[in-house]
């Protein structure tokens, strides 16, 4: 017998708890749900997304982007940019409430990959407040995204603090402190562990291939 997340009780339900709001509509507790319970009953073994299973965490935020986010994920062509006070309430509560309740650790990728399906990128093009042709941002999307950034980098550091994770240390570093796509920033602490060229091989072959 499939297992199924536990329903929020009915008083809730009823009550409609709206977790994001914009012009084109709203998304509530409700919604996300009854995605969660419909994505898990179309697991084989749902309990394995408690695993570390990044692969069924991310097609539960694909389920959530195509049956909630998508219709109201609005592309503003006039000042070629997206609604980012909206797409900062689908970040702060929705996305990092499931990976704090799935147990996975938030990453800006994985947010803007699977949740919102924008390019990660564009992303980073805009995080310093200008395009990629040095024109302005015509928003404070940069600053939302420094914010999402701050967030991530404040659970993967204590996530290592926490498990004294040689590995976690390296993964760290390798990233600068963030998943953005340039692997070269400074580190500005010394987490390097005493380890020779050999167990830093075997570590580095642990690792996911991220090409």
């Amino acid at each position: 017998m499939k297992t199924k997340i536990k329903e929020i009780p009915k008083n809730s339900y009823e009550i409609d708890n709206i977790l994001v709001s914009c012009k084109a509509g709203v998304i509530t507790t409700k919604d996300i749900q009854i995605s969660i319970n419909n994505y898990m009953d179309t697991l084989y073994k749902p309990e394995e997304i408690y695993n570390n299973k990044p692969m069924l965490f991310n097609g539960l935020l694909e389920y959530i982007y195509k049956h909630s986010i998508k219709h109201l994920l609005q592309y503003n062509e006039t000042n070629n940019n997206y609604n980012w006070e909206f797409l900062n309430d689908v970040f702060i509560n929705i996305y990092l409430n499931l990976c704090y309740s799935f147990n996975y650790l938030p990453m800006v990728s994985t947010f803007v990959y699977h949740m919102v399906h924008i390019n990660i990128q564009y992303i980073y093009t805009i995080k310093n407040g200008l395009y990629s042709n040095g024109e302005k941002v015509i928003s404070n999307a940069n600053e939302y995204i420094k914010e999402w950034l701050e967030y991530c980098d404040s659970d993967l550091f204590n996530h290592i603090a926490q498990n004294n994770s040689v590995g976690g240390m390296f993964v760290a570093k390798v990233r600068g402190y963030s998943d953005q796509p340039n692997p070269a920033a400074a580190i500005t602490v010394n987490l390097t562990p005493n380890i020779d060229e050999k167990q830093l091989k075997t570590i580095a072959a642990m690792l996911p291939n991220t090409d």
